[in-house]
């Protein structure tokens, strides 16, 4: 034997006691190891599962009836609730197909942004004889831009005011006689001097005394001004705000009006009532007559001022591929139509929800204004129209990757400045780019 101690081995044995002390010995092990293992046939313990199921099931059907509560009340709610639009049921014809003139391009994507981040809705741009640019924003001043260099010239509204219709937002705007009239959409006519050292109300429609049509005017759009010194502006709705422009545009009643102004005897007149969501107006170059972009129709409007159908009007350019909206001429003829957004083929959300103004009124009082604004399709569109109104041609961005949508297109010197209501930018591209 060596010094290292022997491991012993156990042998099994014979002897019953010895095995009945082993056997006692493992159970009390494992009673030891295990002391609170149950007895699946403890009766005590299947009540207890039982009770905290039908208390679990309890719980459930409680928070079921809740929600189905909360539910009900809450579309009770909605069907009390007035919704804040009228619509009117209408069809529209089908939206035209991309093709010929209309073939899906990606030509307005060679667009540059200038000026970008700086400012907030440039919808209108006017551009004097140097190049300067002049155009209205969103918190309402109204500035020049001569290469980077931003300059306020006027405002529409109070310095330290809180909300839109307060601060006054510029939309149309045009020089004449070397003066700059801008379109507050809130209150009236603003002409302001180029250089910003004077500005005075020459409309103002907030004016109780001017209720035209026994409408007030709650929406005024864009302008244009003739050689004998008549302002045509437009007014997009007598029910709804600029501020809630989606409204107008779901509710698309004849809620517009054309009018007219004499900057010398100061009448104003009603040259076109019962018009649908009407911005943008442009006379022609001979100025015989007058278009208006009667936006929710997708189609422009002819008022002739001149000629044996002067004081009539008739349609210009019908079923167009978008929602129209500042109309301008081209340098070379015809002209630039800015579109808010476009009419899709086959299908269009906006038309094929025409016929059913109750669905249109239902999504006004369940989603957020805010969410209604975000369904708007990002597709940029500008569309050529020659001197009949017929699409001659089309710069498209589809997605709306550099231009998600335009408001107005100006030209100058072979370049084309792009406005929109909402972008942080003003849109310029080179004719010889794309022409």
């Amino acid at each position: 034997m060596s010094e290292q101690e022997e491991e012993e081995v156990p042998f099994p044995t014979d002897d019953k006691d010895g095995a009945a002390d082993t056997d006692q010995e493992s159970n009390e092990d494992n009673d030891t190891a295990n002391p609170e293992t149950p007895d699946p046939n403890d009766i005590s313990l299947v009540d207890t599962i039982s009770s905290r199921i039908s208390s679990a099931s309890s719980l459930c059907k409680r928070s079921v009836q809740l929600i189905s509560l909360l539910l009900v009340v809450m579309l009770a709610v909605i069907i009390s609730y007035s919704p804040p639009i009228r619509p009117v049921t209408f069809r529209m014809p089908p939206a035209p197909k991309l093709t010929g003139a209309l073939t899906e391009n990606t030509r307005l994507r060679s667009t540059q942004q200038i000026l970008k981040s700086r400012i907030v809705g440039p919808e209108s741009i006017a551009i004097g004889s140097d190049g300067t640019l002049y155009t209205g924003l969103a918190n309402g001043k109204i500035i020049s831009v001569r290469g980077k260099v931003i300059t306020e010239i006027g405002y529409t509204g109070h310095v330290n005011c809180a909300s839109e219709e307060t601060c006054g937002r510029p939309l149309g705007v045009r020089i004449h006689n070397s003066s700059l009239y801008v379109i507050n959409a809130y209150k009236g006519i603003l002409k302001v001097s180029l250089t910003g050292d004077s500005q005075q109300m020459l409309v103002n429609m907030k004016d109780e005394s001017i209720r035209l049509n026994n409408r007030q005017t709650r929406f005024l759009n864009d302008l244009d001004i003739s050689s004998a010194g008549v302002i045509y502006f437009t007014d997009s709705s007598s029910r709804h705000s600029r501020e809630y422009n989606l409204y107008e545009f779901l509710e698309s009643g004849p809620h517009g009006t054309l009018f007219s102004y004499n900057m010398l005897t100061l009448e104003i007149k009603v040259l076109i009532s019962g018009l649908h969501f009407p911005n943008g107006v442009q006379l022609s170059p001979d100025e015989s007559y007058v278009l208006v972009a009667e936006c929710t129709r997708a189609r422009i409007v002819r008022y002739w001022l001149k000629g044996d159908l002067a004081g009539t009007w008739d349609y210009f350019a019908v079923n167009l591929p978008g929602y129209p909206d500042n109309i301008r001429r081209r340098e070379s003829g015809g002209y630039w139509l800015g579109m808010a957004a476009i009419r899709r083929h086959p299908f269009s959300l906006p038309d094929s929800l025409a016929p059913y103004p109750q669905i249109r009124a239902t999504l006004t009082k369940i989603l957020p204004y805010f969410l209604l604004r975000s369904l708007a399709s990002q597709y940029g569109m500008v569309v050529v129209l020659d001197e009949f109104g017929n699409i001659m041609d089309s710069l498209q961005d589809p997605g709306g990757l550099v231009i998600p949508s335009s408001s107005e297109v100006a030209e100058h010197d072979g370049v084309l400045y792009i406005g929109s209501y909402y972008a942080s930018f003003i849109g310029k591209l080179r004719l010889k780019d794309e022409f």
